[in-house]
């Protein structure tokens, strides 16, 4: 684990850890930098927005533009850039099953990029719009970034 991120939501206990297949333990600590952003930002917190299918075909091609290229067409970790990076990308369907992962975990991942975590995910608060890193959030959720 990112040392910044076990400070941020805490470590499990080994006792704590999930058997194969089952959920991960909730974080021991609150999202206290995540909330900060949320609130220093003003950004409106959740992601209430419907999930319409133009929503997410815009989450998709935004994806497929910006994030593709680490994460992989479908999220995996393995886009053609992802050989060269270290750490290297995060396997997206491994991380949206965990507990840390609510649409505000994301979002704020997506505007930071990976300086809190220590990784070399740009951030995107500057290049994309709230509402597009929303359409993302909502692209990820569903689970389907290719439009299958």
């Amino acid at each position: 684990m990112y040392p910044e991120l076990v400070d941020a939501i805490g470590a499990p206990e080994a006792d704590d850890l999930p058997e194969p297949g089952g959920r991960a333990p909730a974080p021991a600590a609150g999202l206290h930098e995540v909330q900060d952003f949320v609130n220093t930002n003003d950004i409106e917190a959740g992601n209430d927005r419907l999930a319409t299918p133009a929503l997410l075909g815009e989450g998709r091609k935004l994806f497929a533009a910006n994030c593709a290229v680490c994460h992989g067409a479908e999220g995996h970790g393995d886009g053609p850039m992802a050989k060269s990076l270290n750490p290297p990308p995060v396997d997206l369907s491994v991380t949206l099953s965990m507990p840390v992962a609510q649409d505000d975990f994301l979002y704020w991942t997506i505007a930071e990029g990976g300086a809190p975590v220590g990784s070399a995910m740009p951030a995107f608060k500057t290049t994309l719009k709230p509402d597009q890193i929303w359409a993302v959030v909502s692209a990820l959720r569903s689970g389907d970034l290719k439009g299958k």
